[in-house]
Order: C-alpha cells, then sequence, then structure tokens
C-alpha cells in the first residue's frame, strides 16, 4: 500500500486550512497514496476558540468532519486526519 504523510503549514483559518489540505490529499491520491496522514491539528492550528470549535464538531454542526468524510469518498483515501478539537465521545459540552 501507498502511504503519503502530508506536512503543511495551517493557521487559524479553518476553511483556508481545508482548502490547502484538499490540495495535498488530491496530489497524494494522485500520486497512487491509498492512506494520507495529516499533521496534529491540521484545520485549526493557532485558533483560540478551539473548545467551541470541538463542541460543534461533536454536535454534527462543524466544518471539519463532514469534510473529511467528503474528502475520503471523493479521492478513494483513508485519511489520519492528525488530532482535531473534540470532546469526549457522548459529552459534547465537556473540554475539547
Amino acid at each position: 500500500m501507498t502511504l503519503a504523510v502530508i506536512q503543511m503549514v495551517s493557521r487559524d483559518d479553518v476553511p483556508a486550512n481545508l482548502l490547502q489540505a484538499r490540495r495535498l490529499l488530491e496530489q497524494a491520491a494522485a500520486g497512487g497514496a491509498r492512506l494520507a496522514v495529516l499533521p496534529e491539528n491540521f484545520a485549526a492550528m493557532g485558533r483560540r476558540d478551539l473548545a467551541a470549535l470541538g463542541r460543534s464538531e461533536a454536535r454534527g454542526e462543524g466544518p471539519i468532519l463532514p469534510w473529511l468524510k467528503q474528502a475520503a469518498r471523493d479521492l478513494k483515501l483513508w485519511i489520519v486526519a492528525g488530532t482535531l478539537p473534540l470532546p469526549p465521545e457522548g459529552q459534547p459540552e465537556a473540554k475539547a
């Protein structure tokens, strides 16, 4: 199996980070990767509101998890998403 380890410079701008990650995942898929590993906190590095973003993700209202699902489907990739600001399972209002 071919895998890709992706390095990117993330900022506190989630949509911009997701756009950058998508381009890099597309390159990985085009190069034959079946598994791609994104860096730690790839989508929200530097955000001051990580807890709020994590709670939104846990409630199914955030941008990151749906984006990951769609990217994996579109590109036929297994994606390891580094870390995401998620609270403990079943506790959406807990600290991320």
